[in-house]
């Protein structure tokens, strides 16, 4: 990640690809203990919102009121949905 730490990331940030604003930040996910940052969980959709995972390579800066990824509207509509076992990593509601 070129700036910022995925720390300050919360609940309801604009997540912004390449190609203009994919949705909000609905989760981090890490691995507390380890200071493991894995990704995060993307909310998107108007009439029927839809969740996505945004692996943590993906995630190129972190500012103040805004995710920056490195996707396009077209890939991110792509994405996997989330999907999480305890002995991976913890999801954490933020």
């Amino acid at each position: 990640m070129e700036q910022g730490s995925y720390m300050l990331i919360e609940r309801g940030m604009t997540v912004r690809g390449i190609d203009g604003d994919l949705g909000t930040v609905s989760q981090v996910v890490a691995d507390s203990e380890a200071d493991i940052f894995r990704g995060l969980v993307l909310t998107h959709g108007l009439l029927l919102p839809k969740q996505a995972f945004i692996s943590a390579e993906k995630v190129v800066g972190v500012t103040e009121r805004r995710v920056q990824v490195n996707l396009t509207r077209a890939q991110a509509e792509q994405l996997p949905s989330p999907t999480f076992t305890s002995s991976e990593t913890e999801a954490t509601d933020i």
